[in-house]
Order: structure tokens, then C-alpha cells, then sequence
């Protein structure tokens, strides 16, 4: 079994990225960075939440927690204690498009690492102990994070009635009464179908040298089997023509409004604009709703708004917290107000300078370390299929207008393709 070289692209003026791919169908995204004798090795599959069924929700996110526990060669704990013990740390996440696991280490410990994390893949004990020891962590992560937190439940909410028939509608830890029937055997199915090499993306970027990371690679992830399985597509949503509207009552000492603005995915020319858009309603201080709102008329103590990086469909949210001596009526009737006038009036280029400057600062800025770096190029080769997809980002995020800012606040920003969550105190 031997590597394919696929694709290389420059990152700056001295650094370059290289694709390789195995027979087994390993994929693998490497970059040589010797600013510091240090790597981050990264697993990237490509299996998150919604690829998940109604009834089996929480799968992934479950595996998070077990991939850490005991192996046929390796007993409970040992995998953290070997990258402890060469000053190495190591973390995992799981989203809706993606799970990935993560390694940051000297350089001198990375065949120690491939030979960890290729073991994992095909050494998993799933005992009834150890799954019953996990699940009760899941189960008081989700009390912890969801049932016990406003702001995750509202957020669990917005996207549970924002979509219809899409595996985004339901959160990523899963739904509680999955978590608790989750059963062995179909874990078991899982971790064959899902955690094979046809299904991995390895992103490798630090201090070392490629022939050898290729060689020991190969060695090592060279065996493994592939998978005949891949991930199932979620259904497509259907268009939504009306306003959908809840709201809860909750023990908070100030209320919550979040919208959910449907949004197209990540790949779509429009999402850089509505990432932008987002920056310049609320990114900073002097942002127009951040100003208006919580500055100004001071009906607001907090206020933000992002667009989410989905491979699908997206959602624009939209999310503030009223002050105590205002209701949710008048903040809503405010943002409305405030989001109505950038729409049918021109966007200063003032503002637009600004937020360029700041979107550049950012984006720029989380490629400025190992980690940082690998970790985009494995979001933007899962969720887009192609690592090159980053630059691309770039250069539409630099060419945003002042016009694209106003045409996507008129399409994207109306109450016809929101979904509202309120929070009210109770009594």
C-alpha cells in the first residue's frame, strides 16, 4: 500500500500544504511549520450529529467520551498518561458535520502518537462497565449544559424548531432518552462502520519531516481496513414562508430573545457576506446594534449574532438579553427597527473598512499557531471536501461591499425565515 499525492497550496510566502491519500482511502493533510519544534496531530472523521437518526441521537458524541477509555492493549487511562508523560495534551469535539481528536506535543513524540491513535481504531473495548461509567457522565454533561443552563436550552430550542425534518434540529450531545437506550451492539456497528480509515482525515502540521511522518504513517494506518459504510445524507429542508414563535417561561432574573434566520451552508457565496454581516451588527463596541441597543438606549445588556459553519443549510442567530427595566417587545421591536434601516439604507463605508480590518485580524489570527492551523484545514476539508476551501474564504470574506452587506440584511433578515425563542423570568 503506497500514498497518492493529490494537491499541494502556499500558506504565505514560505509554508505549503500537501495532500495524500491512501489506498485504504485515508486522507491526509500535512503542512512542515518549524517556527517551534512542536506538532499537532489531528483525527478528523467525518461523522457528526447529523448524520445521526431520530432515536439514536447522542451516538457521536458518545464515542468522544469513549475513544479515551481502555483499549486491548492499553488499560483505562493510559492513552492520556503516554502523551502526558512526553508533555503532550490531548482533546476531542464533537459537532454536527464532524468529530475530531486532538494531540499537541513536542516533535520528538510524534511516532508515539500515530501508534496511540491508530491503535484506538481498531482496540475500543466497549464493556457493559465502561459504557454505563460514560453514559452517566454524558447524561450530567447534558443536565449540566442544557437542562440546568438557560442559554443552552434556548440554543437546543431555537434549533429544534428552526428545522423540520435536518439532523441539525437536534443537539449534538443528543437527546436524553437516546443517550440512556443507547445500546453495545450498535456501538459496536458504529465505531466498524465509522471509524475506519476511508472515513478519517489526518491533518499533521508542525515540525517534521514528510517522508517520515509518510512512512510511519503508512506502517501504522496502512493495515486498517476500510469501511463499506459511509455517513447517510440528511433530508433537505423545506422552504419556510412564516415566522415560527415560542416562548418558555424560565427562573432567570433577565429575559432572552434569540432568532434563528435561516442561512444557506458555509460553501454558499453568500455565507462570507452573512459571516461579515454578523461582525459588523454586533463584533465590537461601536457595532450599530451593539451601540443602539445596550449604549444608547441601554434596552439590551448583551447582544450578539454569528453565522454557524454548517455543511447544509445554516442558521443565522441572533441573540440578546434585555435589560430588566425593558421587555422583550420593545428590544424586539428595536433590533427590527435597527436590522429594517441597514437594510434600505447604504451601509457607510466607514463601517465597512472597520469590520474588514477585523475580519482579517481574526480569521488571519487563528492560523497564527500549529493547532490553530490544523484545526481549520480539518473543518474545511470535512465540511467542504477540499483544505483549499480556507483561501477561498479569504478572499471572499476581503471582497465584501458595502451593497453585499445591505442585500443579504434584505434577503436573509426576515421575520419569514426566523424562528423566535423567548425566555421570560417566571414568577
Amino acid at each position: 500500500m503506497s500514498w497518492t499525492f493529490e494537491c499541494e497550496a502556499p500558506l504565505g510566502e514560505s509554508l505549503k500544504i500537501r495532500r495524500h491519500r491512501l489506498e485504504n482511502g485515508l486522507c491526509l493533510v500535512s503542512l512542515v511549520d518549524r517556527s517551534a519544534p512542536i506538532v499537532a496531530y489531528q483525527s478528523w472523521f467525518a461523522i457528526g450529529s447529523r448524520h445521526e437518526e431520530e432515536g439514536r441521537t447522542g451516538m457521536c458524541h458518545f464515542f468522544e467520551h469513549l475513544m479515551f477509555n481502555e483499549m486491548k492493549s492499553l488499560p483505562v487511562g493510559e492513552f492520556d498518561r503516554q502523551i502526558e508523560s512526553v508533555g503532550g495534551d490531548t482533546n476531542a469535539a464533537t459537532w454536527v458535520d464532524w468529530t475530531y481528536y486532538r494531540a499537541s506535543i513536542p516533535k520528538t513524540a510524534l511516532d508515539l502518537v500515530i501508534s496511540l491513535e491508530a491503535t484506538r481504531m481498531t482496540e475500543l473495548v466497549l464493556s457493559p462497565s465502561i459504557v454505563e461509567a460514560e453514559r452517566e457522565v454524558v447524561v450530567n454533561e447534558r443536565l449540566q449544559c442544557i437542562h440546568d443552563d438557560i442559554d443552552g436550552f434556548a440554543g437546543q430550542e431555537l434549533f429544534r424548531h428552526a428545522f423540520d425534518t435536518h439532523g441539525y434540529r437536534w443537539p449534538t450531545i443528543g437527546w436524553m432518552q437516546d443517550i440512556k437506550a443507547l445500546r453495545i451492539p450498535d456501538m459496536e456497528q458504529f465505531y466498524r462502520d465509522y471509524y475506519a480509515p476511508n472515513n478519517l482525515t489526518l491533518v499533521v502540521v508542525g515540525d517534521f519531516e514528510e517522508s517520515e511522518l509518510l512512512a510511519s504513517l503508512e506502517k501504522k494506518y496502512g493495515p486498517l481496513a476500510s469501511s463499506h459504510v459511509t455517513p447517510q445524507e440528511s433530508k433537505a429542508e423545506a422552504q419556510q414562508h412564516a415566522e415560527r414563535r415560542y416562548t418558555y417561561n424560565k427562573p432567570v432574573n433577565s429575559a432572552r430573545l434569540l432568532y434563528g434566520f435561516k442561512a444557506p451552508p458555509q460553501g454558499h457565496p453568500d455565507w462570507p457576506v452573512l459571516s461579515f454581516t454578523c461582525q459588523l451588527l454586533c463584533g465590537s463596541a461601536s457595532a450599530p446594534l451593539h451601540r443602539e441597543l445596550v449604549v444608547s438606549r441601554e434596552l439590551a445588556s448583551s447582544i450578539s449574532c454569528e453565522v454557524m459553519p454548517f455543511r447544509d443549510a445554516s442558521l443565522i442567530e441572533l441573540s440578546a438579553t434585555s435589560t430588566r427595566e425593558h421587555t422583550l417587545d420593545e428590544l424586539a421591536e428595536a433590533i427590527d427597527a435597527e436590522l429594517g434601516a441597514l437594510a434600505n439604507n447604504p451601509i457607510p463605508q466607514s463601517e465597512v473598512d472597520k469590520v474588514a480590518n477585523q475580519v482579517e485580524t481574526e480569521f488571519w489570527g487563528s492560523l497564527t499557531t500549529v493547532d490553530g492551523k490544523a484545526e481549520s484545514l480539518g473543518h474545511y476539508q470535512c465540511v467542504h471536501g477540499d483544505f483549499r476551501a480556507l483561501f477561498t474564504m479569504a478572499e471572499n470574506l476581503a471582497a465584501v461591499t458595502a451593497e453585499d452587506v445591505r442585500r443579504v440584511l434584505a434577503r436573509y433578515f426576515t421575520a419569514a425565515t426566523r424562528t423566535v425563542i423567548r425566555i421570560e423570568p417566571n414568577a
